[in-house]
């Protein structure tokens, strides 16, 4: 199968029983997405079938550092990198003057299901020199995560301080700190449909580490207006958001399209994003909506570099966003903003 929305910005949101479909996009200047249309209802790509649920040994989050784990980052694609004892692969895309002109922000940049890192990556390698704010890019390969049979990539139905890719941001973090130099406020994430639970599964249990957040079509696992009376709610465990860092998230949904149909059930993505940006905003958190109204898809008018200005505004300062009086000039129209209570 070629690199179309189902596999740069299709993966769906499976946990067992759903799954995301469905829209198209465009081309963010400086990248080459394959943004195909994609039919709802299409089966998922294959992926390998380990590991299966209850494979996993739980990650040590005390592990001490290893610097000499570092030795393997350089541009480009990094294999063989262990955490707490599985290997894992990303793709790192750094900026001019790396070696001397830190300490750097770094955005952690996840695909979604059936997709790949290298095509992920796209959104925003182009991005990294940006005299906006320039940035190490760290897009990360998924583990073939299986439940019930269904390939899901990431680890992101039970969540807990030991999660595997939450481990995965720790540990890459450290090293990129110990090359480079990491501005410790200015780590950020970004996901589309499974990478967006995967960024805001960071917000729940990394949160105090996050400067802000963008997802495209995501869902916040422990808000229980997404999960209440659903099947999701069978399937997926994740601890309370009680996050002392009120970190900034924008919030991107294809309207009424954004939906998948399952066979009890219809999952809808637009409703998801209301209710995490009220779930947020009633932590303390500013929110911005976009419903492009594109379905489930990334728009060409909300990629790497909105998302990089995004970024930029909404360091790890406490300071409240500077966006509450007003989005910034060329911004999409069909996007608010919405502050915290």
């Amino acid at each position: 199968m070629t690199l179309t929305m189902r596999t740069m910005l299709a993966g769906g949101c499976v946990l067992v029983l759903a799954a995301c479909g469905g829209g198209s996009g465009g081309e963010d200047a400086g990248t080459d997405l394959d943004t195909d249309a994609i039919v709802d209802g299409e089966s998922e790509p294959t992926a390998d079938a380990e590991p299966e649920v209850g494979t996993d040994t739980p990650a040590d989050p005390a592990v001490e550092f290893d610097p000499s784990t570092c030795d393997a980052f350089a541009a480009g694609l990094v294999s063989g990198f262990e955490v707490d004892g599985t290997p894992r692969s990303f793709y790192l895309d750094l900026p001019a003057g790396v070696d001397t002109g830190g300490p750097w922000p770094v955005v952690f940049n996840w695909h979604g299901m059936g997709d790949t890192a290298e095509n992920m990556r796209n959104l925003l390698s182009g991005q990294v020199n940006s005299a906006t704010m320039p940035f190490i890019l760290v897009t990360p390969d998924d583990t073939n995560v299986v439940i019930i049979g269904m390939p899901v990539d990431w680890w992101v139905h039970a969540v807990d301080d030991s999660n595997i890719e939450a481990r995965l941001f720790d540990e890459v973090l450290a090293c990129l700190d110990h090359l480079y130099g990491v501005d410790r406020d200015r780590v950020h994430t970004v996901g589309y449909s499974m990478g967006g639970f995967v960024a805001d599964m960071l917000g729940t249990i990394r949160g105090e580490a996050v400067a802000s957040i963008v997802t495209y079509s995501g869902a916040y696992g422990c808000n229980s207006a997404n999960t209440a009376g659903s099947l999701l709610d069978s399937v997926i465990d994740w601890p309370e958001h009680s996050v002392e860092n009120k970190y900034a998230q924008l919030f991107a949904h294809g309207g009424t399209p954004d939906v998948y149909n399952v066979v009890l059930e219809v999952l809808h993505f637009d409703q998801y994003s209301r209710n995490d940006v009220a779930f947020l905003n009633a932590r303390g958190h500013d929110a911005v909506i976009c419903d492009h109204g594109g379905g489930h898809t990334v728009p060409s008018d909300l990629q790497g570099n909105r998302v990089l200005e995004f970024f930029a505004a909404h360091p790890r300062d406490g300071a409240g966003s500077p966006w509450s009086s007003g989005l910034p000039s060329g911004f999409p129209t069909y996007c608010s903003f919405e502050p915290a209570d």
